[in-house]
């Protein structure tokens, strides 16, 4: 062996030898400055998470019948438990046969549980079954609670429970109503200007919306108060931008929830993108996406109310521009949400379901949501659909 290939050999050696030093010093190095990644939550991944989140997100849908891809992309997704429910909005409705036969071939889908077919039926101007659509008209909060003929207890169960009868012939089992808002800002251009307050007095206000629910209740199916924890002293439309109540908002407006909650008759409760520091956890945070206010609703000592709570539509104004999508999803999930709410309106994304239902698995997955909180969510969820299916929601 010559003394040239020795040498040769011997700075090959050196330089591999040099080489590995350096790896082994950075990886020494690395390992003990990069922090450790978050561990898998137990059962991260699995179907049953998959399922437990699919109950969790209600979501619109582009369509009208069941040829559109819009349908049956949100079938499928009911079939699989991606999603556990729908809302339909006047795009989808027509006529009354039409809008019969599309909830049909929703709710034959392979879902177990049954999801949830939902609509916003207050009366007056949010009604999206109409006499131009084949229904029956209903007045708007403010005439019922301003009519003799409507305003006594019994007699808005009977005119309330006409319109729940149409909505569950229809298929409907659940409706986005009653707006237990008082009426403390008449001007308000989203609830006062529109009639959907039964007034400023939360003794009829809560009178009128018990008629109500009890009304839906004898037609089995769900209601959901909104807006928590008041949207009646605005100045501005959420549905537009964030609506600050943080000068205007009082007490008072909690009574019509604490005493329905007392009765036994809350389903569900609907959080508004509204600011208030009382009820948002920072600065310009709506309470729809701060943990304060479904503590305000869970709080035995307060509000003691346990049942699901729901997001107002995530597609308004309100929050839309600051987060995308999936970062809504999380965040209102987090804060203590059980049922986030994506119109889909703006959107008109036939697999919006599927890409919520992701984030929200990845955020488990990578440790932003724990189990328990999917968990939790699951339980109130199934608690009331099993009601639903007994026929039973006055039941526990």
């Amino acid at each position: 062996m010559s003394l040239r290939f020795l040498s040769t050999f011997a700075r090959a050696a050196f330089l591999v030898l040099a080489a590995a030093v350096l790896v082994l010093a950075g990886a020494l190095c690395l390992g003990s400055q990069a922090p450790q990644a978050a561990p898998i939550p137990s059962g991260c991944g699995t179907e049953r998470l998959d399922a437990m989140v699919g109950q969790m997100i209600l979501v619109g849908f582009p369509g009208d019948d069941e040829t559109d891809e819009g349908v049956k992309a949100v079938r499928a997704q009911l079939n699989k438990g991606t999603i556990g429910g729908v809302v339909l909005f006047p795009e989808n409705i027509h006529r009354r046969k039409q809008v019969k036969n599309l909830i049909a071939f929703l709710r034959n889908a392979k879902s177990n549980p049954r999801p949830f077919i939902a609509v916003d039926q207050e009366g007056g101007k949010v009604q999206r079954l109409n006499p131009w659509n084949g229904f029956k008209w209903v007045p708007s909060a403010a005439k019922v609670a301003g009519n003799p003929s409507f305003a006594s207890p019994d007699a808005a169960k009977r005119l309330y429970g006409e319109m729940a009868a149409e909505l569950a012939d229809a298929g409907f089992n659940m409706n986005l109503g009653p707006v237990v808002d008082l009426n403390t800002n008449p001007r308000n251009p989203v609830i006062g200007a529109r009639g959907r307050s039964f007034g400023a007095d939360p003794d009829v206000v809560t009178s009128l919306a018990a008629s109500f629910i009890k009304a839906h209740r004898a037609a089995n199916i769900v209601t959901v108060a909104k807006h928590f924890p008041g949207h009646g002293s605005s100045a501005v439309d959420s549905h537009k931008r964030l609506a600050d109540v943080s000068a205007t908002w009082h007490e008072v407006e909690l009574e019509p929830y604490r005493r329905l909650a007392q009765d036994g008759l809350l389903d569900a409760v609907m959080v508004g993108h509204l600011y208030h520091p009382r009820f948002s956890d920072m600065e310009t945070l709506p309470a729809s996406l701060s943990a304060k206010a479904p503590r305000a609703l869970r709080n035995r000592n307060w509000l003691d109310f346990h049942g699901v709570i729901m997001s107002d539509d995530m597609e308004m104004g309100a929050v839309r521009h600051d987060f995308t999508p999936e970062e809504l999803a999380v965040k209102a999930v987090r804060a203590g949400t059980d049922i986030v709410v994506f119109s889909n309106v703006q959107a008109e994304e036939s697999q919006l379901g599927v890409r919520i239902h992701g984030a929200l698995v990845k955020a488990v997955c990578d440790g932003r949501l724990s189990r328990s909180r999917i968990t939790d969510a699951y339980g109130r969820i199934m608690k009331l659909k099993r009601r639903l299916a007994r026929k039973n929601l006055a039941g526990t």
